[in-house]
C-alpha cells in the first residue's frame, strides 16, 4: 500500500497537479489516473509534427514518489521495438530527462518542489521527440553543422521512421488496455495520412536514387535544389528534418514494413479497401502530374 511521507502535502500537491493536467494539457497528450492509486499515472504522447516521430504513439507510466513533490516522479517508458528509437528512451524503460534526475541539468532544468508532472510530460514531448534526435546523444551535439553530422542525423532518422512503423504495428495488435479506445481513434484519424506521407517520401527517394546512382547528395542540398519543384508537382512538403533522399536499403525495408502495417490495419477494419484505393489514387495522380509537368524529373536530374 502506497503511503506518502507527508500525506497532507502529497494530496494537496496532487489535487493541484490534476487541475493543471485537466486545464493545461497540450494537444497530442493523454493522461489517465487511478481512483485507488493517486500515485500512478499512464501517459500516451503522439509524436509532434515536423519530426520523424509524427503520428507515432509513445507510452509512459509514472509513479509519484513517497516524498513527492520534494522528489521527482519515477517514469517508465514502454517500448514496442527492439533497441532504441531515441537516445533518451531506453528499451528497458529508462527515460533520460533532467527533471527526472536521469540526465544532467541546471537551474529550471532540474526538479524542485515547485516542479510538476505536466512539466515532465511536456519535456518528453518537446525535448526528446525532436526533429534530429541523433544530437540528443551525449557528445554528439558538437557534430552539428558538419557534413558527417548531417549524414549521421539522416541515417538515425531513417532508423526512427522504420522502428516507428514497426512499433505502431505491434501497438495496434496489442494496445495497452487503458488507452485502447484512444489508440484506435488515433489510427482511424491518422493512419491514412501517415502511410500517404511515407509512401510519397519513398517515391521521391527511389526516383532520385534511380536517376543518380553515383551522385549522392545531402538532405540539406536536396531540399534547397529540388524541394520547391517536388512540392509543387505532388502537393506534399518534403520533411524539414534530414531524411530525403533516403537510402536504397531504407526504402526496401520500409516498403516491406508498410505492407505489414497496412495488412494489419485492413484486418482490423481501420484501413478498408476504399481507403487503400484512395492511397493508390494519390500515387497515380502524382505520377500523372509529374509526367505532364516534368517538375520532379527535371529537378532531380539538374
Amino acid at each position: 500500500m502506497f503511503l506518502p511521507t507527508d500525506s497532507k502535502l502529497f494530496f494537496k500537491t496532487v489535487r493541484k497537479e490534476l487541475k493543471l493536467l485537466r486545464n493545461s494539457l497540450p494537444p497530442g497528450i493523454w493522461v489517465k489516473g487511478f481512483e485507488d492509486r493517486m500515485d500512478l499515472y499512464s501517459v500516451m504522447i503522439c509524436g509532434p509534427e515536423k519530426t520523424p516521430y509524427e503520428d507515432g504513439l509513445y507510452f509512459f507510466d509514472f509513479q509519484l514518489s513517497a516524498d513527492y513533490p520534494k522528489a521527482p516522479p519515477v517514469c517508465h517508458y514502454i517500448s514496442y521495438c527492439s533497441d532504441r528509437l531515441n537516445p533518451n528512451l531506453y528499451e528497458d524503460g529508462k527515460v533520460c530527462v533532467s527533471l527526472l534526475g536521469t540526465w544532467s541539468g541546471k537551474g529550471t532544468e532540474v526538479w524542485t518542489s515547485n516542479s510538476t508532472l505536466l512539466q515532465v510530460i511536456v519535456s518528453i514531448q518537446g525535448l526528446i521527440l525532436v526533429s534530429e534526435p541523433y544530437f540528443n546523444e551525449a557528445g554528439y551535439e558538437k557534430q552539428k553543422g558538419t557534413q558527417q553530422g548531417k549524414e549521421n542525423s539522416r541515417m538515425y532518422n531513417e532508423m526512427v521512421v522504420l522502428k516507428q512503423v514497426q512499433s505502431l504495428t505491434k501497438i495496434i495488435l496489442t494496445p495497452p488496455p487503458i488507452f485502447k479506445e484512444e489508440i484506435f481513434e488515433h489510427f482511424r484519424l491518422h493512419a491514412y495520412k501517415l502511410i500517404n506521407r511515407l509512401e510519397t517520401w519513398l517515391q521521391i527517394s527511389e526516383r532520385y536514387n534511380n536517376t543518380h546512382p553515383l551522385s549522392p547528395t545531402t538532405p540539406t542540398s536536396f531540399r534547397e535544389l529540388h524541394g520547391e519543384a517536388i512540392s509543387s508537382a505532388i502537393n506534399v512538403h518534403l520533411p524539414e528534418f534530414p531524411l530525403i533522399p533516403a537510402s536504397k536499403g531504407f526504402c526496401l525495408t520500409l516498403r516491406k514494413t508498410l505492407v505489414s502495417f497496412r495488412e494489419v490495419l485492413s484486418s482490423l477494419g481501420i484501413l478498408d479497401n476504399t481507403t487503400e484505393g484512395k492511397l493508390d489514387g494519390v500515387f497515380k495522380e502524382s505520377e500523372a502530374t509529374q509526367q505532364q509537368q516534368g517538375a520532379v524529373k527535371d529537378a532531380t536530374s539538374s
